[in-house]
């Protein structure tokens, strides 16, 4: 499963436990705090980019070589690009 749908699951198992905590409670308030740590819960384990962390960490502020990824990965995100305009003039 990519990031992405992963990313979107949790998204909505949080909306469920946000919804059942605030009807449970009856509190709007828990229900707040309970969004906001599970989003920083899941920004936290889901978002980085841990190649770019698992470098030394003075090396954090350059900037990656672009041969890390291959060409076909790089193909297949302008594949899908939802802004490639290059697709609509033909």
């Amino acid at each position: 499963m990519g990031r992405d749908k992963l990313l979107q699951r949790s998204l909505v198992a949080l909306a469920g436990v946000v919804v059942i905590t605030g009807v449970v409670t009856a509190s709007l308030w828990k229900a707040a705090v309970t969004y906001g740590f599970g989003i920083l819960a899941i920004a936290g384990v889901l978002l980085p980019d841990w190649e770019f962390f698992d470098r030394d960490y003075s090396q954090w502020i350059t900037p990656m070589p672009a041969s890390r990824r291959t060409a076909a990965a790089a193909a297949a995100d302008r594949e899908h690009d939802v802004w490639n305009v290059s697709s609509l003039a033909e």
